[in-house]
């Protein structure tokens, strides 16, 4: 449970870092919008539509973490994303200052 715990701690600076490291790019707005709206649309589709796949859920236990780990996946692509493209424009730059 410690690593859940963990990993969910690391939502928040996954999604810092990923701006961070992609704030100088033209598209910044583009890509914070795009995880606004991505949010929003998480959020209101499991919490307020009748997800029939729980028969027994009288807390709403299941969708919080369900909602927990699909923002645990998208945190991680957002990450993965923001370093790739990071270190690509980092590359590209130095490969054209070389020239």
């Amino acid at each position: 449970m410690f690593w859940f715990y963990s990993l969910l701690a690391l939502i928040p600076v996954m999604f810092i870092w990923s701006g961070y490291s992609l704030r100088k790019q033209n598209w910044f707005r583009l890509y914070l919008l795009v995880n606004t709206a991505f949010f929003a649309l998480y959020f209101l589709g499991i919490f307020f539509t009748p997800l029939e796949f729980f028969e027994q859920d009288p807390y709403g236990l299941k969708k919080i973490f369900l909602f927990l780990y699909i923002l645990l996946v998208h945190a991680l692509g957002c990450f993965t994303f923001a370093l790739y493209h990071h270190y690509k424009s980092k590359n590209g730059s130095r490969q054209r200052s070389s020239q």
